[in-house]
């Protein structure tokens, strides 16, 4: 295959696993993933078998009750034995509202105890979420994910809740009944149950139908949550350039795909839960000619009949109860098959082959030497995005990263962090393998600052630190970043809410926090991926100082977007296609007649070039 072919081909984000082109790759027998979803719900599993005992006890009460129905008319009413009359009515009464009570009770405790395996599974995929690689997130957009822990859960919530117990209701009911009915009379009992086959079928029948078009909504819901949330991020450039009717139109367009499938939906339905009803009525015209033949010859009593009739309400009441369920149903095994291939998605463990175990010792410090060697990375199959990188840095020392967009340099800190797998090579920090590092322990000693600070929705205290330091440690960062000052100016205190995002502070205030975020969690290894950035005159004093401090006395790299950054780095690697082609000091690099000097010439005459 030609190089060109290659690249049409290449493709970074994955299609949904609900897409028609692939779902069957994905597709998982129903019974195994609400299996595989059960298993959250094992610390609860003998409070669920109670319920379902008690669900069973329902069917077979009102089994009974409709058996002394018969024995109403035949031993009552027909003798005029008023006594016998009065007991079985009573008895009638009495089993009726016992089975009101033991199915309310059975159908309670299966809601509370499934709304706490969904709360089980709420937080097994939030952790999962928490797990997952880096990888995972390159190529899955954003509103797919929130779909799978919202909208996908609720369905199964919606399931577990109402539409399980009446589901298992309905099977216990038909099992029963049936068995009831050939007990009673085998000849009559076999013709009304060979009678709702024609029912059982089409229900059975139209369930991939059902499926396929539950899948498609599912789909295109989160394709519709996904755009929602790109244009959500995206509202300042939306807003900038005018593109309002643009992303509307694009919206709209996704709106009328999921309308669409919502109304196949809709007509699947308006015509299949008639005909199930029709079908469903069979039996009881079945039993009103054949049992009404038996009665009129004398080979069937009246209270016989009347309880084949109750017989067969109970019968056929399951399927019209399946018939009215099917779209829950289905859109439940649909989202328990979406959330089940979420949680078998590799975590982190799979993804790195395990967990190395340096670091876990309370005693153990990183120095912050780092040596690459030979080191080849790709993102996808062998498109190497970094090629047989050689490289040492050593404790204490400043490193500035050098090259145009799409070089190497961020991949290259990434890897220092373990956010991402490289494969060939080794990294070496403080003479020991990175694989042997405990992943946790290695991201706490290194520090990143992007150019883009990230805040979150909570307190200035919760936003600088979440480990238990007191206000007087974290006050002291703040002084020496110069948080501080800007706290008094603007009257801000550790309690002070800041919003999602940072709205409520200035680009400077938020890297100031960024900065004195990283200074309080004291890193071995800095990555300061261009801080200064796009930072008013003011801040950009402000910052280049907490940026001095902070790099006293730790190893740092610096991606530098602007040439003019570089003032305080100890040597300067420059990248150009995933290779260290150029490394030395500033003066060295501009005594050679190479691509440093080069990008330092056209930088001159174009600031953004490393941007």
């Amino acid at each position: 295959m030609s190089e060109k072919k290659k690249k049409v081909k290449k493709t970074y984000l994955k299609l949904d696993d609900q897409h028609e082109s692939n779902v069957d790759e994905n597709l998982t027998p129903d019974y195994k993933s609400l299996l595989y979803l059960l298993k959250f719900s094992s610390k609860f599993k003998w409070k669920i078998i109670l319920s379902l005992v008690l669900l069973v006890s329902t069917s077979i009460i009102v089994i009974v009750s409709a058996r002394a129905m018969g024995h109403l008319v035949d031993q009552g009413l027909i003798p005029n034995d008023f006594d016998k009359a009065w007991f079985y009515a009573g008895l009638i009464l009495g089993l009726e509202v016992f089975a009101i009570f033991t199915g309310w009770v059975g159908r309670s405790l299966l809601a509370k105890y499934s709304l706490s395996s969904i709360y089980e599974i709420r937080k097994g995929l939030f952790r999962h979420v928490q797990l997952l690689p880096m990888t995972y997130y390159d190529t899955q957009p954003q509103g797919r994910v929130v779909t799978r822990i919202t909208h996908d859960v609720e369905s199964l919530e919606q399931f577990f809740t109402s539409s399980l117990g009446r589901l298992f209701n309905a099977l216990f009911m038909t099992i029963v009944a049936s068995s009831a009915m050939l007990a009673t009379d085998l000849k009559l009992g076999s013709i009304l149950i060979v009678s709702m086959i024609p029912a059982a079928l089409f229900v059975f029948g139209t369930r991939n139908m059902v499926r396929r078009i539950n899948r498609k909504m599912s789909r295109l819901n989160s394709a519709l949550n996904a755009k929602l949330s790109e244009y959500i991020n995206g509202i300042e450039v939306i807003r900038s350039f005018g593109l309002e009717r643009w992303s509307k139109d694009n919206y709209d367009r996704a709106v009328d795909e999921h309308l669409n499938s919502t109304l196949d939906a809709n007509l699947l339905f308006s015509w299949s839960r008639p005909l199930v009803s029709f079908l469903c009525t069979l039996p009881l015209i079945g039993l009103v000619w054949f049992g009404g033949q038996a009665v009129l010859t004398g080979a069937m009593g009246v209270g016989l009949f009347v309880t084949f009739v109750r017989y067969c309400e109970r019968f056929f009441m399951p399927i019209m109860v399946l018939a009215r369920e099917i779209h829950v149903i289905q859109q439940a095994f649909t989202s328990a098959e979406r959330v089940a291939n979420f949680l078998r998605e590799e975590d982190e463990y799979v993804y790195f082959d395990g967990n190395g175990e340096l670091g876990g010792d309370a005693d153990f410090n990183l120095q912050g030497k780092i040596e690459f060697r030979d080191v080849w990375m790709a993102y996808q199959d062998e498109n190497y995005v970094l090629k047989g990188l050689n490289f040492t840095i050593h404790s204490g020392e400043k490193i500035g990263l050098v090259g145009t967009t799409g070089c190497g340099k961020t991949t290259t800190v990434s890897l220092i962090s373990r956010l991402y797998e490289f494969q060939r090579g080794e990294i070496i920090l403080d003479d020991h393998n990175i694989r042997y590092y405990d992943r946790e322990f290695l991201r706490k000693r290194v520090g990143f600052v992007s150019q883009d600070a990230i805040i979150f929705r909570a307190t200035l205290r919760n936003n600088l630190t979440t480990d238990n330091l007191s206000d007087e440690v974290i006050l002291e960062g703040c002084q020496k970043t110069g948080l501080y000052d800007i706290m008094r100016k603007s009257g801000m205190t550790l309690d002070t809410l800041i919003l999602e995002g940072g709205s409520n502070l200035s680009i400077g205030e938020r890297q100031l926090v960024a900065l004195t975020r990283v200074l309080l969690r004291n890193p071995a290894i800095l990555v300061l991926d261009e801080a200064t950035a796009n930072i008013d005159p003011y801040f950009e004093r402000i910052i280049h100082t907490a940026v001095d401090k902070i790099m006293e006395e730790r190893t740092c790299l610096m991606i530098a977007h602007r040439l003019d950054t570089l003032d305080h780095c100890d040597r300067i690697f420059v990248f150009e296609k995933g290779e260290l082609i150029q490394h030395g000091t500033r003066d060295q690099l501009m005594q050679m007649d190479g691509h440093f000097r080069n990008l330092h010439e056209a930088a001159k005459k174009n600031p953004h070039l490393l941007n």
